[in-house]
């Protein structure tokens, strides 16, 4: 494509087709991957054809010419651009990163999708039981990819990944220790097999709106998201690449990829019942419908290591004593087990909040911005705290 003059310039869809594989053509101008087949329109949802481009997936009912959610021909054609371009910029940013964690959710499978040599990537999926694992090996199918590692890990190696994120992170929150778990097991397994460099789906959900509780929150409310976001996302599986020494590149949260994101317009990243929705369109597109229309899976749920950590916490006892030796009354089984590691492990627990009215009301460690990262609860401006329950 060196050497290519297009006439959209400052969109280089080019390169988008290269990296897919596919046949582009611009009559009387230039023709890219001239022995690809073209895309065929059967690719499209069946809401895309001749009539009112509604978007909605394939198997929703509606009354012929009725696009529920507002969708025109015109809408689409801006958040299908929209997508292209947030595509261009995510094949730039993984140029060079030859592993991903993949989970065979929205974000990684996007990420793998789009990359320039997704054919040469390897990707890393971690199975303790959830469904992650079955969308994964649908990825890998549909887009080729050179080789995908699926860990297994017994108990006593999750054991092991919980030690470390409690060790290292010092928080007792469930979701955290067991989403971060996740995190630390993939990145080993890839650091294992020599990989320089590893991919992830982190800043997808917060910049393009992926969230389920987002949904139906007012438009003021989502543009103060995404503008923070843009400011502040944690980045869980980066945060654990750079504690153990590993690359982690996330491209959907680079710089030009928050630039775009607050560019967007809402209506592409909301509709119905689903976030991110100009993402879940291209993935149907690309032909990764059942991926496209997956529900949002949490990497605990998706991945199996909540329910692996209560399995955990079971087999070791360690629901019993609840606060006995600790300084505050753990709200619940699985955050009396995770408080009681960590001080086997460490001798202590971390401080208390020094100001009383910075205080966590559940655990006493210091909030900020109402959010206490050792426990996990939230505190509202109201002061009710709310925290996971879910044992």
């Amino acid at each position: 494509m060196a050497g290519l003059e297009s006439v959209n310039a400052g969109y280089p869809i080019s390169a988008f087709a290269g990296a897919l594989g596919v046949r582009l053509e611009k009559k009387g101008f230039y023709i890219v991957n001239g022995g690809a087949p073209l895309s065929r329109v059967e690719r499209w949802p069946k809401s895309f054809k001749a009539g009112g481009v509604c978007g909605e997936p394939v198997h929703s009912a509606r009354r012929p010419g009725h696009c529920p959610w507002g969708w025109s021909g015109l809408s689409w054609s801006l958040c299908r651009g929209y997508a292209l371009r947030l595509a261009e910029i995510v094949a730039r940013e993984s140029r060079g990163c030859g592993c991903i964690t993949l989970s065979g959710g929205i974000d990684t499978s996007f990420v793998a999708a789009v990359h320039p040599e997704r054919r040469m990537l390897k990707a890393f999926t971690v199975d303790l039981g959830g469904s992650d694992v079955r969308y994964a090996k649908l990825a890998v199918e549909k887009l080729g990819l050179k080789g995908h590692i699926i860990v297994n890990p017994g108990l006593d190696d999750f054991s092991k990944a919980v030690d470390w994120v409690l060790k290292s992170m010092e928080v007792i929150d469930p979701v955290e220790v067991a989403a971060s778990s996740i995190h630390y097991i993939a990145l080993s397994a890839a650091a294992g097999e020599g990989c320089g460099c590893v991919l992830s789906g982190d800043g997808g959900d917060e910049l393009f709106l992926g969230y389920s509780f987002l949904l139906d929150k007012s438009i003021g409310y989502l543009e103060e998201w995404r503008r923070r976001m843009a400011r502040e996302a944690r980045l869980p599986t980066v945060e654990v690449g750079r504690m153990l020494g590993v690359d982690v590149r996330a491209p959907l949260y680079s710089r030009e990829s928050r630039r775009l994101a607050l560019e967007t317009p809402l209506d592409c990243l909301v509709k119905g019942r689903w976030g991110k929705w100009m993402i879940r369109m291209l993935l149907d597109e690309l032909g990764l419908r059942e991926i496209a229309f997956r529900d949002k899976a949490p990497v605990t749920e998706g991945s199996g290591s909540l329910a692996a950590l209560k399995s955990l916490a079971t087999a070791m006892r360690g629901g019993e004593g609840a606060g006995a030796g600790l300084d505050f009354n753990p709200p619940t089984m699985l955050h009396s087990f995770l408080a009681h590691r960590l001080k086997n492990l460490k001798g202590r627990l971390p401080p208390k909040a020094s100001q009383e009215e910075r205080a966590c009301p559940v655990c006493g460690r210091e909030l900020r911005r109402g959010w206490c990262r050792f426990c996990g609860a939230t505190v509202s401006p109201q002061g009710v705290a709310t925290h996971y329950t879910g044992d």
